[in-house]
């Protein structure tokens, strides 16, 4: 072709991706760039990718489509908005390699960002496996909000590493890479490094970094106890995830972007009516033997229906119960509204954790017999654990559990896992994921709650943005380590983490402590939003976040190390409204008040060190 670079722009035309034939800057191979508002978010990358048939890392642009225009609405059943809009602008590039093979290069660019992926043609014959991807970003100097990729060992990895609090840009990982979502402030401008549609065969990416320069690596061999490889084998036409990279000048953009569902693969459910998010009593985090008491997970069950909530969790080791018994205890939660969810580990040859049951996920024929079994139980959903890699074995695996899953109609929540890659579109019964390093650690980490009190703000720019979260928040009460953020601080948590369905971690006693109007908070403050807005935060510092379900309004913010003054505009609401202000007295202890909001002024909060509040409409 004749010319040697092409410009793909957003919408808006404030995002652009330009992809460079010239190898410029001395970087070698097929490059881009990504520009916001004409400057360089991302400089000169390479590209390329390799099976063991043919080699795209070098390569020349054979041919180009025109450019295409893309609207199209979807629904979400649980996320910042249920209905959501994207729009973007798309094209696609023919690579040819030095003995004439082709493979294609699609890139989407919208109005918070860009995504490309390589699609590789059906070759015919047997399985073959990638060998290499080249894909980097490559970066100015800043700072970055990045989770170390945990080392192989019995309940790693999990992405439940603590985010680095400002690293500068380029610094190595004490793990073998970096997870992402990775986010980065450059050149003033905040980026987010993320992947959408990861739909198998495929690996989860990490990053690896030389220098400021990001590069996608596969995961380690030695995970899951070594069972399986790093790289998939494809067969037929193959495409990869998507390499996403929102960019804006504030963090608004990351935090309210859509990108990752956006590109994500549609649903694959005709029926969603069965879906309930919502939240769920959890009896584990106060008593780690509670699942083997049925006095204790009846009291939860009331619990729950007491307080209107939609689910009830029974944690590991259940299994010492006698089937009728449980089937009761199932059949008078549904009897109160009160959906059940079961635990199970997901082992498996991958995890030597021996907690119960286990071997019920792993084969195909026994997990669909399992599963059966539960449907005629009348259980919810289930909560399958301890996966502890991103190889494409064990992503299949999570895959085919969440198809087996949807044809028993049982909504499901995955630990010690990856993150969400827009899973959450294409499987909605899929209500949260852990990948976090969340409130069980109160339990296990003596330094968890110092690091808590920051690491808690830098969650809404980084690993809540791809999807649900299985924080496990409000544990206003102690566990073995207590926490040191205010009641307030882990009030404001329902609100400012998103899950499809929110469990409530701390005990029935804690929160029958709590003064009537904040119980009444957590009573009706839902699990799934019509929107979602950003109002104000800085990673590590301090964040404040707005949600909309029925046209009801809560407005939630936390603060780390230091007390922060906040103006919260509400230029959205409607009209003057009164709304509930739950948030910190001078002694730290809760306090309620009842405040105007006015649209066409700010309502200003002091939020102090460790501290939070929770703004409720009605």
């Amino acid at each position: 072709m004749s010319s040697a670079r092409w410009l793909v722009t957003s919408p808006n035309e404030g995002v652009a991706f330009e992809l460079d034939n010239t190898e410029p800057e001395g970087v070698s191979g097929l490059t881009y760039r990504v520009l916001h508002k004409g400057h360089e978010a991302v400089a000169a990358s390479r590209l390329g990718i390799a099976h063991a048939r043919s080699d795209f890392i070098r390569v020349t642009v054979a041919a180009a489509s025109g450019v295409a225009t893309l609207d199209y609405a979807y629904d979400l059943a649980h996320g910042k908005r249920r209905e959501v809009r994207s729009q973007a602008h798309a094209q696609m590039f023919t690579l040819r390699n030095r003995v004439g093979e082709e493979a294609w290069l699609v890139v989407r660019v919208s109005d918070d960002g860009v995504a490309f992926r390589y699609v590789l043609e059906d070759h015919g014959g047997a399985p073959t496996p990638l060998t290499a991807e080249s894909t980097e970003f490559r970066l100015a100097e800043g700072r970055a909000w990045i989770q170390p990729h945990d080392a192989a060992g019995e309940f790693t990895p999990a992405y439940e590493a603590l985010y680095s609090d400002g690293t500068p840009i380029g610094t190595t990982s004490p793990g073998p890479s970096w997870n992402m979502p990775a986010l980065f402030h450059t050149n003033r401008r905040w980026v987010l490094l993320a992947e959408a549609d990861l739909v198998p065969p495929a690996f989860g990416a990490h990053l690896r970094c030389t220098g400021t320069t990001y590069r996608i690596v596969p995961p380690e061999p030695d995970e899951g106890l070594g069972i399986g490889e790093v790289w998939p084998s494809i067969d037929g036409e193959w495409q990869s995830p998507w390499r996403v990279i929102v960019v804006g000048d504030d963090l608004g953009t990351i935090a309210e972007t859509t990108l990752i569902t956006d590109l994500a693969s549609p649903s694959c459910l005709d029926d969603v009516s069965w879906i309930r998010p919502g939240r769920a009593s959890w009896s584990w985090w106060s008593d780690h033997d509670s699942p083997k008491s049925l006095e204790a997970l009846r009291r939860y069950v009331d619990f729950a229906a007491d307080m209107g909530w939609e689910h009830t969790l029974v944690d590991a080791n259940w299994t010492v119960h006698d089937e009728p018994d449980l089937r009761q205890l199932i059949d008078d939660a549904r009897q109160r509204e009160v959906g059940v969810w079961l635990w199970y580990n997901s082992g498996g040859p991958h995890n030597t954790v021996t907690e119960q049951p286990r071997d019920r996920m792993y084969e195909r024929e026994r997990r669909r017999d399992e599963m059966a079994k539960l449907t005629e139980w009348g259980v919810a959903g289930v909560k399958v654990d301890f996966f502890q890699s991103d190889k494409p074995e064990i992503l299949r695996l999570m895959w085919d559990l969440l198809a087996d899953a949807a044809d028993h109609r049982l909504m499901v929540n995955l630990h010690g896992c990856t993150v969400p890659r827009g899973w959450q579109r294409t499987w909605p019964h899929l209500m949260t994921m852990e990948g976090v390093r969340g409130a069980e650690q109160y339990a296990f980490a003596r330094e968890y709650p110092e690091t808590a009190v920051w690491h808690n703000t830098i969650l809404p720019y980084t690993r809540n943005v791809v999807g649900p979260m299985d924080y496990t928040p409000v544990t206003i009460g102690d566990q073995l380590y207590p926490h040191v953020t205010t009641a307030a601080h882990e009030i404001a948590l329902a609100v400012l983490y998103e899950s499809g369905v929110q469990h409530y971690a701390d005990s029935i006693e804690s929160y029958e402590a709590l003064p009537p109007e904040v119980r009444g908070l957590l009573e009706r403050v839902p699990a799934a939003w019509d929107d979602t807005r950003h109002v104000a935060g800085y990673p590590g510092s301090h964040s404040v976040i707005a949600r909309r379900s029925d046209g009801a309004w809560y407005v939630a913010g936390i603060a780390g190390r230091e007390a922060v003054t906040i103006d919260v505009h509400t230029p959205w609401l409607a009209s003057s409204r009164p709304a509930l202000l739950v948030a910190d007295g001078a002694e730290a202890e809760l306090t309620v008040t009842e405040v105007t909001l006015d649209p066409a002024w700010p309502f200003a909060i002091d939020i102090p060190t460790r501290g939070g509040f929770v703004l409720a409409t009605e």
